[in-house]
């Protein structure tokens, strides 16, 4: 596998799934107060917070379309980033078509 997309593939997953994972946990620490209307957070938290966990889905996305390339498989493969840490697992799993 190339260095470079090492690099990237590192540089994209990682803070993907931290950003991803993290802005979830946040969303169900935040989720119970917001049954009491006065005790629920202010909607722009809540916002970011998805927005935030989208653009780790992203970055996971992107991140996994290099891993992919990088053992010879399509593009398309990078969409198991929706599927979070499962779809890492999936991708690893696969075996490496550029050796030999």
């Amino acid at each position: 596998m190339n260095i470079e997309h090492k690099r990237k593939i590192l540089a994209l997953v990682i803070p993907g799934l931290f950003l991803q994972i993290g802005c979830m946990v946040l969303i169900r620490i935040l989720a119970p107060n917001a049954g009491n209307r006065s005790a629920a957070p202010p909607e722009w938290i809540s916002l970011s917070l998805a927005i935030g966990s989208l653009i780790g889905v992203l970055l996971v996305i992107v991140g996994l379309r290099y891993y992919a390339k990088a053992k010879g498989y399509s593009d398309v493969f990078g969409l198991l980033g929706l599927l979070s840490c499962v779809g890492v697992v999936i991708l690893a799993v696969l075996p490496d078509k550029t050796k030999g």
